[in-house]
């Protein structure tokens, strides 16, 4: 909202300067943004006198002038038929913005340079001739060479730019911030009501509205004869100041009284309408309609139109029809003053895509009872300025204005302010702001809101009210006393901590998604109908349908996220999430949240590089980092074991189930590529799916030491052919269970299939390290541990030793 300083002194005598009123509105809750000059052309322009003329040739009434300025001669090409020799004129020097909007600047007309401009009273908005320069010694005898147009005139003016909030509509008016500025002076608001006989009844005009319940009310007051030019120069300087561009002097006046007052006008030329008559009505589905932005729109049924009697004139708060638009050929004018439902307006608006300085006040809410006021005061300014003759005004009111009591407490004021303010002082504020006051009880007050602030509903608005106009400096600083107990750490964030700085360490990236999915993201993992995934949490307002349900799984996420990446060509991943996922537990009980882990890898197994061969990443990669991480989080006796209950989502055969004793910690393996293909991924995935919940059961923080070997390690490798069907792990098993003392470690180093090994069969290589800790051990004690355990093996898994 820009508010010009002239105006707003004009409806409320301050004394304090405009920086002042600038901090006061400020605190008070009107963020004054910036402190601007009103009409800088004024500051620019200056006076300069005409030191030679010269006629050019084979141009008609155009002159080369010299002009003498503060900074030295120029010359201007100019074509005002009164230049003179001797003339003491308005020059405009390049770089200057004019009120249309042009910039002025230096430019070569008719083959001679003209640095600047000489300017007429017109072209200045200043209240002159508009057919030559600024003779500026006629007006002015006292003026001097180099002296501002702004100094001459005396015209200076500054400009709020005010940010007015969503709930204050009553402050997008020059008489808004004049009450909230006499508030906070102790001054008052100076409006007189508008000359005109209220009660002269309008007549030939009928008035009908069919949809009250868009339109409270209506009023519709009529002007005859008049005469439609270009508005004064006080007028449209202040129209431009407040950010409005002049038209004429009609629909000028409108736009004086919106800002004015708040109130949105519109002015009919009263010939166009048929009838003429005024019917408020919702628009019927289709039905069109050609706006004064010369664009046919089409409306639907729920919008509401100003219609004459045969066709839409003007979509109501909006913007109004192109064929009853006011032209310099009127001579008869209808205005407008209504009170339309807000947020039907924002509605519209929002629907056409067209906002305007009409639609931007109806959608917040405009005065319930100024329309009659607003009305007269736009009559009263288009008598003055285009003549004419006031024939009445007719007021459709079918649903009045009821002002609303607030109670109030002064004590709780105080107390959730932290201030001492008397209960007459608070009375005081309140009725500085325009609101009635009386007390109700010792302790118990009633207040009614003016009619402009339909913001104030409640006790905590008098709260606040009271809070800015008392002044939010005088309230004291306390610092709160309070008993503080410090809340442990949450016990189960440091192992998720852990579980990340793991991950990351294997060369992970975690990312983090949104715990809302969709519901086909879900459908497309295939779990069965009886599997716990499938009760997702609904959400009732989701902010999107891909977003409307609680994930059961970070499966989806994960594979969402993958699929972004690759469409981004980003192939190669190694990706992890810990997070939560939710199980609905039916409705009104609060849903089971637990946390899971789920990593994924896909692409190459390295970065590109001359010094090495692409590798595609396999079932293996993933494995091996589980059994880094288990290994990491010092998780004892943890296996994989072929699952019995596979998933949906995994390719059959692949799944491997992660558990500790009788406890599944999680499952493993590669996604099937048809559910792949449903999240959009053509390449391999292999994923890892845990819970960090059982995976806490069997981990544990604590580290031991080992002082360094002292004595060196004896080391064996043992290769044997077993059936195919034999799983490498039971073979692990059998070892660790008749391990002798010596044996430190065993791994296996190599699995093959192939020539020198019968079908059906695999060669498994398995190494051994054997140490003492008190001693070198000789080559017959290792055999004596190695040989019995050799043949154990051979013998339970029925196999033979590769040759």
């Amino acid at each position: 909202m820009l508010v010009p300083s002239s105006w707003l002194r004009q409806m409320v005598a301050i004394e304090a300067d405009d920086n002042e009123l600038a901090e006061s509105l400020t605190l008070a809750g009107l963020e004054v943004e910036a402190v601007e000059p009103a009409y800088p052309w004024l500051l620019s322009a200056e006076a300069a006198r005409i030191s030679r003329v010269e006629t050019l040739d084979g141009a008609k009434n155009i002159t080369a002038c010299t002009v003498e300025t503060s900074n030295g001669e120029v010359q201007v090409v100019c074509g005002a038929p009164n230049v003179q020799e001797g003339m003491l004129t308005a020059y405009v020097p390049p770089g200057t913005q004019m009120p249309d909007g042009k910039e002025v600047s230096e430019s070569v007309l008719y083959g001679r340079t003209s640095q600047g401009m000489l300017a007429s009273e017109y072209e200045l908005l200043l209240e002159g001739d508009a057919s030559g320069i600024f003779d500026i010694l006629k007006k002015y005898p006292e003026a001097r060479l180099g002296q501002s147009i702004a100094d001459i005139t005396k015209i200076h003016d500054t400009v709020f730019e005010i940010g007015v909030t969503p709930n204050r509509p009553d402050c997008l008016s020059i008489l808004g911030v004049a009450r909230e500025a006499a508030a906070l002076f102790h001054a008052k608001v100076s409006f007189s009501e508008p000359g005109l006989d209220e009660d002269q009844p309008l007549e030939g005009v009928p008035i009908r509205i069919d949809d009250p319940d868009l339109c409270n009310r209506y009023v519709g007051a009529a002007i005859t004869g008049v005469k439609v030019a270009p508005s004064p120069g006080w007028l449209a300087r202040r129209l431009l100041a407040s950010g409005v561009r002049p038209i004429n002097n009609i629909v000028d006046v409108t736009n004086y009284v919106l800002l004015e007052l708040g109130q949105p006008l519109h002015a009919f030329d009263m010939n166009k309408l048929a009838g003429p008559e005024i019917i408020v009505r919702r628009a019927r589905q289709g039905e069109k309609v050609v706006t004064l932005d010369g664009k046919e729109r089409e409306l639907t049924k729920e919008m509401l139109l100003i219609c004459d009697r045969d066709r839409p004139v003007a979509i109501a708060g909006v913007m109004g029809g192109l064929d009853s638009e006011v032209t310099e050929l009127t001579r008869d004018v209808l205005i407008e003053s209504a009170w339309f439902y807000p947020p039907n307006i924002r509605r519209t608006a929002k629907a056409l895509k067209l906002s305007t300085e009409a639609s931007y006040r109806f959608e917040r809410g405009v005065d319930p009872a100024i329309q009659k006021v607003a009305a007269l005061r736009a009559c009263q300014l288009i008598l003055e300025l285009a003549g004419g003759t006031y024939q009445g005004v007719k007021d459709e009111n079918p649903v009045p204005y009821t002002p609303r009591e607030v109670e109030y407490r002064p004590k709780r004021i105080n107390r959730l302010l932290g201030t001492d303010i008397s209960a007459q002082d608070m009375a005081a504020i309140l009725e500085s702001l325009e609101f009635e006051v009386e007390k109700a009880d010792e302790d118990l007050y009633k207040t009614v809101p003016p009619s402009f602030r339909g913001d104030v509903k409640a006790e905590e608005d008098i709260v606040e009210e009271v809070a800015r106009c008392h002044g939010f400096s005088k309230i004291p600083t306390q610092s709160p006393v309070a008993t503080l107990i410090v809340k442990r750490p949450e016990s189960f964030k440091p192992f998720m901590d852990r579980v990340r700085g793991a991950l990351a360490g294997e060369g992970f990236s975690e990312i983090i998604s949104y715990s809302f999915i969709a519901p086909w993201d879900l459908k497309n993992l295939k779990l069965p109908k009886e599997d716990i995934r499938n009760k997702a949490v609904k959400l009732k307002n989701p902010l999107a349908e891909d977003q409307s349900i609680m994930r059961t799984t970070l499966v989806p996420c994960m594979l969402s996220t993958i699929s972004r990446n690759l469409r981004r060509r980003n192939l190669s991943l190694s990706l992890f999430e810990v997070g939560a996922v939710f199980i609905d537990k039916g409705p009104g009980v609060i849903p089971d949240e637990h946390q899971r882990c789920c990593c994924a890898i896909t692409g190459s197994r390295f970065p590109e590089s001359w010094a090495w061969p692409e590798q595609e990443v396999d079932f293996f990669d993933i494995k091996g980092t589980a059994e880094n991480l288990l290994d990491i989080l010092n998780c004892q006796d943890c296996v994989f074991i072929p699952s019995q209950s596979p998933e949906t989502f995994y390719v059959p055969g692949t799944q491997l189930d992660i558990k500790a004793g009788d406890v599944v910690l999680g499952t493993l393996g590669q996604i099937d590529q048809a559910v792949a293909k449903s999240f959009g991924i053509s390449q391999k995935v292999f994923l890892m799916d845990l819970s960090l919940s059982a995976l806490a059961e069997v981990a544990t923080d604590r580290k031991t030491f080992s002082p360094l070997d002292r004595f060196p390690s004896v080391e064996r490798d043992l290769s044997i052919i077993l059936d195919d069907s034999v799983r490498a792990q039971d073979v692990l098993d059998f070892i660790a269970q008749n391990r002798s003392s010596y044996l430190e470690s065993f791994y296996i180093f190599d699995v093959y299939k192939g020539k020198q090994v019968p079908k059906g069969k695999k060669s498994l290589g398995i190494h051994f390290v054997y140490r003492a800790k008190d001693r070198t051990l000789s080559e017959q004690e290792v055999e004596k541990e190695h040989e019995p355990l050799t043949k154990g093996v051979l013998e339970n898994f029925k196999g033979s030793l590769r040759s």
